[in-house]
């Protein structure tokens, strides 16, 4: 099988385990002692004045929990909403109307056990001291399956704490109240069941990223759009038709990668059928598989791998038409953004990861009896991935144009 980080979980898995067993004795003796601490009694919502929401990992399940903290807000109207959050998840709670404080832990859990060690140790005690200053009533553990987030909710002084009680992972024991993480259930309803635990019910589903006016800036700095052709001594007056590609995947899953020359065929047709410029959009790890895209086309386009950040993307992909993209946070971030989208899906379940989007479709080659095989950071290890080298980009393309012929029935 193949592990993302087999390192961090390992250590997750031991350490945490015994602060865990720790920690559940000393909330045995604090429940006993302190009438604040005793399970069962929600307070009255009004009287809530600090909730803190954690949430480390990653882009698209930070943007995937953004229905559930604004339910957060909505039910305790005067409580300061912080987030706690990492690089990866940052940029998913910036600007967001209901998030009041964000506090950073400087870990991405792409550097492995020596990241841990070397960044985790001295910035522990900072965040236990920022999550106490936070002085919460409520702390909701939207993780997954570390031991390691269950223990700061519960070292946060929350006398109500909500999570995850996912199948295997033995972390529920810290929670007053918790819930079963659905297998195939999108995971946006699965972290609304966590706040559901709490009583809490929404009917805003929506995603949101605000962008400000210095994002776009930025983009087009970064990014300027194209003008169309126009003959000698005339000036365009409008910007070409844009197309963007992800042709990437997390670091920690190449597996989840449509093949580069699938990709830059898509990108030709397209090209050749709407006139539209192509941009590859992914961070600096994914310069490789750019590079390879590129030298697949026979038409140009453009890779701005590692050359813009997070909001710098969203900024540029609104002025696409269509995005093309693998199972990646960026897929997430088009949704929240309104963008029509193609997913490529492989080794995940597009149950519980597909675009929450009424504007995309879901392309899967049914040829694998494994897939989706990808569960809690594990999969098989396969030398080819099967199910996505036999998805053709015919049909990838075919739910492009039915997207962009949905459009333009839509504009018309």
């Amino acid at each position: 099988m193949t592990r993302s980080n087999p390192g961090v979980k390992l250590l997750d898995k031991a350490f945490g385990a015994a602060t865990f067993g720790v920690c559940a004795l000393w909330d045995c003796v604090r429940r006993l002692l302190v009438p604040r601490y005793r399970r069962g009694c929600l307070p009255d919502p009004q009287s809530v004045r600090s909730v803190l929401v954690i949430k480390l990992c990653c882009l698209g399940d930070g943007l995937l929990t953004i229905p559930a903290i604004r339910a957060l807000k909505s039910s305790y109207p005067r409580a300061t909403i912080t987030v706690l959050c990492t690089p990866r998840s940052h940029d998913a709670y910036v600007a967001q109307p209901f998030i009041d404080e964000i506090i950073l832990v400087n870990l991405t859990g792409l550097g492995g056990v020596k990241e841990l060690l070397t960044r985790g140790a001295g910035g522990l005690g900072e965040t236990l001291r920022a999550i106490r200053r936070a002085r919460p009533d409520i702390a909701v553990d939207l993780d997954l399956y570390f031991k390691a987030t269950p223990v700061l909710a519960f070292l946060s002084g929350a006398p109500v704490r909500a999570g995850f009680d996912t199948e295997g992972c033995s972390r529920a024991g810290l929670f007053t109240h918790s819930t079963p993480r659905k297998r195939t259930q999108h995971e946006l309803l699965c972290f609304l069941d966590v706040v559901g635990a709490l009583g809490i019910t929404t009917q805003d589903l929506s995603l949101s990223f605000p962008l400000s006016p210095g994002d776009h800036e930025a983009a087009t700095a970064s990014y300027p759009p194209a003008p169309l052709p126009c003959r000698e001594g005339e000036t365009a007056t409008a910007t070409a038709r844009l197309v963007a590609l992800c042709p990437g995947s997390s670091r920690n899953w190449p597996q989840k990668q449509w093949p580069a020359e699938y990709f830059a065929r898509v990108a030709d047709n397209l090209v050749d059928r709407l006139g539209a410029g192509v941009v590859l959009l992914g961070a600096e790890h994914e310069t490789e598989v750019h590079s390879q895209v590129l030298a697949a086309m026979t038409r140009p386009a453009v890779s701005l791998a590692g050359k813009t950040s997070v909001r710098e993307m969203a900024a540029i992909l609104v002025r696409c038409e269509l995005l093309v993209t693998n199972d990646t946070g960026p897929m997430h971030l088009a949704a929240a953004l309104d963008v029509p989208t193609v997913a490529i899906f492989g080794p995940t379940d597009e149950r519980k990861w597909r675009p929450w989007h009424r504007r995309s479709r879901v392309v899967r080659a049914p040829v694998c009896d494994r897939a989706p095989c990808y569960w809690l950071s594990t999969m098989p290890d396969c030398k080819t991935v099967h199910c996505l080298t036999q998805l053709l980009p015919e049909t990838v393309l075919a739910a492009a144009e039915d997207l962009l012929s949905e459009a333009a029935d839509g504009a018309g």
